[in-house]
């Protein structure tokens, strides 16, 4: 964390050190145009006066022409009773434009411009004393040239702001990039691919972000290491619980067979009847647990056909109850996903309201397709569920009381089953009730 904070600290320090270097030479720049040493102003002061007052006004007319031109500005030389020897300032001092074209100065081109700027003003100016022959005053005053002044603050504003904004794009570059490469593993991991691991290159990095990344890559390690050995687990033990299951139902075989009596037969196929349903559990269990591992094998499906079959065979197994499956919608037509894993989550959703349907019962499956999805919807004329354990119906091992008092048979694993496997198509499902009475399950997945 210290090396992270040097880093920021010196990158932030760095980008504020070129913004006020870049402001420091533009204003350098300014000032070394727009500003005349004293000494220099002093020096060509007492020249031009030496030379007016030895050689007369046309000679300091002369001189004061090299002077302006060699320091880029105009210059103004007052006697002590106010009397200007060269041109004089306008009448406003600010403001250029109150000058009268008749003024001397107007063949100099300094006054009057058209653009409104001023022509000398107290801020611009530098003014100079300078002692004559017989201690005689004079004022001169230089004004440099405006291009300078007017283009400096936009000059600044510009470089401080581009300044600014090249730091900022490397600060957030440097901060940002590898949290957004680790978002991007953190997202796949999250989404079940095991294998998705941050890069050597920011594994390496010996700053905060380096060691995220490291220990990012040890948790995925240890995470994978425990699924497969949860899957591994779990294989093992429905293998070792299923073959004394197997025996068992042998023994009950030859018992019946050979030493049942009428009395003892009542027992032994209440016996056969909870092997069948806890060989069923842990086959459920074991489903249940490969869902959160496992890799799906997607593949494109021809929705309505596939669904289709599926009602079939729940219809004629249903037929017996008298129960009617019906089937409405013809889109979408395709859909990208696991047909067996799809099958799985559909048929225990159809099978569980074929149950609480009853005798009778009327079962509906329609299909539409909305914003980039496939809405699978399945109806039934049941009791329907309490609305305050709509949510609890797809948790693993849930029954509410009423399905238990309905003697059931089942296990409360069919639509947890049913949601994970959804879930992992990255979709959603839900339940709630009909206003006409009943239950309808929705299934809401990704065409793409």
């Amino acid at each position: 964390m210290k090396n992270t904070f040097l880093r920021v600290f010196l990158v932030v320090l760095l980008s504020n050190t070129v913004v006020v270097s870049i402001g420091l030479t533009i204003v350098q720049f300014v000032q070394k145009h727009n500003q005349v040493s004293a000494d220099l102003l002093g020096d060509i002061g007492v020249q031009l006066v030496a030379g007016y007052e030895k050689f007369g006004l046309e000679s300091l007319k002369e001189e004061a022409r090299k002077a302006e031109k060699r320091l880029s500005g105009s210059i103004y030389l007052y006697q002590e009773n106010g009397r200007p020897l060269l041109k004089p300032l306008p009448k406003n001092f600010r403001d250029s434009n109150t000058a009268t074209t008749d003024s001397p100065s107007d063949s100099s081109g300094d006054l009057a411009r058209v653009d409104g700027r001023p022509s000398a003003d107290f801020l611009h100016s530098q003014f100079i004393q300078v002692i004559g022959a017989n201690n005689v005053q004079y004022l001169l005053i230089f004004k440099p040239n405006p291009e300078i002044n007017s283009l400096a603050p936009e000059l600044v504003i510009g470089f401080s702001l581009l300044g600014l904004l090249v730091s900022s794009g490397v600060l957030a570059y440097w901060l940002l990039g590898p949290l957004l490469k680790l978002q991007r593993v953190a997202r796949l991991f999250g989404q079940g691919d095991m294998t998705a691991r941050v890069e050597d290159k920011l594994v390496r990095r010996s700053d905060a972000i380096g060691k995220l990344s490291r220990e990012f890559n040890q948790m995925a390690v240890r995470i994978d290491t425990l699924l497969s050995s949860k899957e591994r687990l779990m294989r093992d033990v429905s293998h070792e619980l299923r073959t004394p299951l197997a025996r068992i139902e042998v023994a009950l075989t030859i018992a019946e067979d050979k030493y049942g009596m009428e009395l003892q037969k009542s027992y032994l196929a209440r016996i056969r009847t909870e092997l069948h349903e806890l060989d069923e559990l842990i086959g459920q269990v074991l489903t249940l647990s490969r869902l959160e591992a496992a890799a799906l094998s997607k593949q494109t499906m021809d929705l309505q056909r596939w669904l289709e079959e599926i009602v079939e065979d729940v219809s004629f197994e249903s037929q017996l109850k008298g129960i009617s499956v019906t089937k409405s919608g013809t889109n979408p037509k395709t859909l990208l996903g696991d047909p067996l894993q799809l099958r799985h989550a559909i048929e225990n959703v159809l099978r569980n309201a074929c149950f609480y349907a009853g005798k009778g019962g009327l079962i509906e499956v329609s299909t539409e397709e909305k914003d980039g999805h496939a809405f699978i919807y399945i109806r039934d004329n049941g009791p329907g569920v309490p609305d305050e354990k709509l949510e609890k119906i797809f948790h693993a091992f849930y029954r509410s009381s009423e399905a238990r008092e309905a003697n059931s048979g089942g296990f409360g694993v069919g639509l947890t089953i049913s949601k994970r496997i959804i879930r992992a198509h990255k979709g959603q499902i839900e339940a709630k009730n009909r206003p006409e009475g009943g239950l309808e399950v929705c299934f809401k997945i990704p065409l793409v």
